[in-house]
């Protein structure tokens, strides 16, 4: 089946973002299938597309909210220090 190979953009935006299961929302609503046969082609795609097995792209987003709370604690200590 080659519908795997011509995923929509929406698709390949969430799997390159390391996104699996917005990709299978996605791909869901853009093609009206059922949950069991877009799951079956977003892991084909990224068994095809993945180099050497790993992930196509990985993501931690979580790592960037804990920096960017760590920035606004640095700048709100600065600010109280210079304030008083």
């Amino acid at each position: 089946m080659s519908e795997s190979a011509e995923f929509e953009p929406e698709v390949l935006t969430a799997l390159n973002a390391g996104r699996k299961i917005d990709a299978i929302k996605a791909l869901r609503s853009l093609r009206g299938i059922g949950l069991n046969e877009a799951k079956e082609l977003v892991d084909r795609y990224v068994d095809e597309n993945a180099p050497e097995g790993g992930p196509v792209q990985k993501v931690d987003s979580n790592f960037s909210v804990a920096k960017l709370l760590f920035v606004g604690l640095i700048i709100y200590l600065v600010y109280m220090f210079f304030k008083s």
